[in-house]
């Protein structure tokens, strides 16, 4: 019997930023609260010395939504950043099975 292989099929976000260039980046894990949605994301790479030289920094966003449009901003309040930082990084822990360290 042929076993079956899990495939990764990564969600790709394409951000375009102020100057018009367009950047993929690889949505790791979305956190919704009553009133907010929040994501963690990666620049996307799809070459293979890309994927393996990457440096796959998370950064964590805000979704903002101004009418039919969303966008993604940073956020500015500390606490709240730490908070969802938080819950964000161990769902992207316990998602890929990684553990991401702080340095002091």
């Amino acid at each position: 019997m042929e076993s079956e292989k899990e495939f990764y099929e990564p969600d790709i976000l394409s951000v375009t930023d102020e100057d018009g260039k367009e950047i993929l980046f690889e949505l790791l894990e979305r956190y919704e609260t009553e009133n907010d949605t929040y994501v963690a994301i990666t620049e996307f790479h799809d070459e293979a010395e890309e994927i393996v030289d990457g440096a796959y920094e998370v950064i964590i966003l805000k979704v903002v939504e101004d009418g039919d449009n969303e966008y993604l901003a940073e956020i500015e309040d500390e606490q709240e950043y730490e908070q969802v930082s938080d819950i964000l990084m161990a769902m992207v822990e316990k998602k890929f099975d990684v553990e991401y360290f702080e340095e002091d």
